[in-house]
């Protein structure tokens, strides 16, 4: 089943003007990295990677399904990857 609409947490979405990240950059990643996503050990479920429009790369964190909802994921954080330039 396609993730058909996210949910953020607060701490998510103070992070995304923090790093410079937008909300389409950070679904876009999950909707596409879904199917090849790890399993992360720390507050959220998965991780997946995303490449902005620059070049710059950055990982997602996120819960799925959330409360049974296949359809739904949960975003948790984001963050640009180590060298990843701001664009």
């Amino acid at each position: 089943m396609e993730i058909e609409r996210f949910l953020w947490t607060d701490h998510a979405e103070l992070r995304l003007g923090e790093r410079g990240l937008t909300r389409f950059e950070v679904e876009e990643a999950v909707r596409e990295g879904h199917e090849v996503r790890e399993s992360n050990a720390g507050d959220a479920d998965w991780r997946v990677y995303g490449v902005r429009s620059g070049g710059g790369r950055f990982a997602v964190i996120y819960d799925h399904p959330v409360e049974g909802d296949y359809g739904a994921a949960l975003i948790v954080s984001a963050w640009l990857l180590r060298g990843a330039a701001r664009s």
